[in-house]
């Protein structure tokens, strides 16, 4: 018990690191306010649930939809989608969060077992995964309105999904982290090579396997069929917990974060101003990780397809992925910023070498809309309308000053660049909105230059 109680004042710590500025203002220092926000959240969250199931059914509802098989069918498609969207959320958290260095002298210095730390922060990562699932899934809601079910049973489908991430996540640390640990699979990141692998036959293949398995059986989803998932999950995720704890006996690994470059120390580069800027990118763990995501679906459609050119456009459409490493360039940097004067390097000179930087890293993409007839010139736009959106919201939000400053940057990002790519469906439009963002980055990069300085 006293671990627990350890472990929660660990989380809250950590939590109040991220929430530094919200939690500072006096409206939110007494518990009892930040209490009635939560609960204005939950029902504010629960009501758009029920509302757009509600409606939208009274509106749309046809009665093939009420048809059982059907139904089936949907919920089947429904639980392989969150099972897909919490791997590739495990996935994100584990690659891209770590934690600063001002809390890791933090949590080494507190009087807490190792074993309290490393359940808080396990704890702490485990919130903000579920933070993104919820608003993954107020994404999804809309698309459920193909559901034809009561009241009571749209609230136990709404309590069958979330326990279904908790399900899923547990079982994703469980067998790709804490086993992976046991049987040396951690090296040169393997686990996660074997998760990408997993995800991937899961989306192309599994998925359409067991959404046809389970149309053809013969059963209705009633209350007391949902509520016997419901048991089942809850039972897997307290199993899965239970294995976790008596398996994990290395506790320090997941609470200190390593190093996010690679050393190229030995390797000799000529400096100038591209090199400078461009070692910051290609040194770092994040955009070597999602390259090979990239080149591992591209190996796994052509393995899967037999069909190169399948392969090659499977690789242009997930490769604006890459794009999306912009968002550590501005904290790579920050070490050396203060002598960017000393190399006659101004705001002006790195937005233009970060824009010739993301054409660079574009240049496949582009090749492709140039070479191949169909629909790649979008894809473009979208890489480089991410580069340019992660960079931005990395100097914003630089990754050094909070542990979850990367995650709030990593959801602006995605919006900011889906609607930016919605509406630049011609190429002056495309033109002016990059220009818009290049020089929104020139003012950025202007002021915390100052910023640094002072």
């Amino acid at each position: 018990m006293m671990k627990l109680t350890d472990s929660y004042t660990i989380t809250k710590v950590l939590l109040n690191e991220v929430f530094h500025n919200i939690l500072s203002n006096h409206i939110f220092k007494k518990k009892r306010n930040r209490y009635l926000l939560l609960a204005v959240l939950f029902v504010v969250y629960v009501a758009y649930y029920l509302l757009n199931l509600s409606q939208l059914n009274q509106i749309f509802i046809t009665e093939e939809q009420t048809n059982a098989s059907l139904q089936n069918m949907l919920f089947s498609s429904l639980t392989n989608v969150i099972i897909i969207i919490s791997g590739f959320i495990y996935l994100i958290v584990t690659i891209s969060f770590s934690l600063t260095s001002r809390m890791q002298y933090q949590l080494k210095i507190l009087p807490f077992e190792r074993g309290s730390i490393w359940l808080g922060s396990i704890l702490f990562k485990l919130l903000l995964g579920y933070v993104s699932f919820l608003i993954v899934f107020a994404i999804i809601i809309p698309l459920l309105n193909l559901f034809y079910f009561s009241l009571s049973l749209n609230l136990l489908v709404l309590v069958y999904c979330q326990l279904l991430f908790f399900f899923s996540i547990s079982f994703y640390y469980l067998f790709f982290h804490v086993i992976s640990v046991k049987l040396k699979l951690t090296a040169f990141n393997i686990n996660h090579i074997l998760l990408v692998v997993f995800l991937f036959f899961y989306l192309f293949v599994f998925r359409f396997q067991i959404d046809q398995v389970v149309r053809s059986l013969n059963f209705e989803l009633t209350i007391l069929v949902v509520s016997g998932f419901i048991v089942l999950l809850a039972a897997g995720t307290l199993l899965s917990a239970l294995l976790i704890s008596g398996l994990q006996t290395d506790r320090s690994e997941d609470v200190y974060s390593s190093s996010d470059f690679y050393s190229m120390t030995r390797i000799p580069i000529p400096m100038n101003h591209m090199s400078l800027l461009c070692l910051g990118m290609f040194r770092n763990k994040l955009t070597l990780r999602l390259s090979g995501i990239v080149l591992l679906f591209f190996l796994l459609s052509w393995i899967d397809t037999r069909s190169l050119y399948t392969a090659m456009t499977t690789l242009v459409y997930l490769y604006p992925v890459i794009s999306f490493s912009a968002i550590r360039y501005y904290s790579t940097t920050m070490s050396y910023r203060k002598m960017n004067p000393f190399f006659a390097l101004t705001a002006s000179k790195e937005t233009l070498m970060t824009a010739l930087m993301n054409i660079m890293i574009n240049l496949p993409v582009i090749i492709a809309a140039i070479l191949w007839s169909g629909d790649y010139i979008k894809t473009t736009y979208y890489a480089l309308i991410i580069f340019e959106s992660a960079l931005m919201m990395g100097i914003i939000f630089p990754k050094n000053k909070s542990s979850v400053n990367e995650f709030s940057a990593s959801i602006l990002c995605v919006v900011l660049a889906l609607s930016l790519y919605l509406i630049s469906n011609h190429m002056v439009i495309f033109l002016v909105i990059f220009t818009v963002l290049s020089f929104i980055k020139y003012y950025l990069l202007r002021r915390s230059y100052y910023v640094e300085i002072n």
